[in-house]
């Protein structure tokens, strides 16, 4: 993938506000960018007694993601306010809430992909700051981040320093990987 494509991938992001800034399993944080879209499950009918009340009913659950969504996967992470570290991937659950509480409603103003540094930096216009590393995952190949673009397609960066592009209900494995370079700045 050609710096160019990264860019025109990640440009729509560029100026838009963060909502829904969330911790995961794990360290794992997911970031909504653009409008809200509402995603139904089927229907779930449940297969047998539980001890639950609830679990003996028909039931559908309800997501709401925005139209594009940067997930922060198998990384190192730290959240700063301007130059004081309010959070990283190890930090207690209450700390991980307060500073995604931070981020909530900044405007994406630039990202950074530094493949010497191997580190992705997201920075805000209120002063946040939000940087991916592979410090503690260099061990073994994994993804650090995937975003994932209003057309269902998913940019995912790995530690390896190799990125794709393509459709999100591609299956595992038969993704195309290919070399980034350099420094990769978005908006150019």
């Amino acid at each position: 993938m050609t710096e160019k494509e990264i860019q025109d991938i990640l440009q729509p992001i560029i100026g838009e506000f963060v909502w829904g800034a969330k911790q995961g399993y794990g360290s794992f944080l997911n970031l909504e960018f653009g409008c809200p879209k509402t995603e139904l499950s089927g229907i779930h009918t449940p297969k047998e007694k539980n001890k639950f009340p609830f679990n003996e009913f028909d039931s559908r659950h309800v997501k709401i993601t925005g139209e594009h969504s940067f997930f922060i996967y198998m990384s190192n992470w730290k959240i700063y306010a301007k130059d004081s570290e309010l959070a990283h991937d190890e930090s207690e659950r209450d700390e991980i809430e307060f500073a995604l509480s931070f981020i909530n409603g900044q405007k994406l103003t630039n990202l950074i992909v530094n493949t010497k540094e191997n580190i992705t930096k997201l920075e805000f216009d209120l002063g946040g700051i939000v940087v991916i590393s592979n410090e503690n995952y260099s061990d073994e190949i994994n993804e650090m981040w995937n975003f994932y673009t209003k057309s269902e397609k998913v940019l995912t960066y790995r530690n390896d320093k190799k990125a794709s592009y393509g459709m999100a209900k591609t299956e595992f494995g038969t993704e195309k990987f290919t070399d980034l370079i350099g420094k990769i700045t978005c908006p150019r």
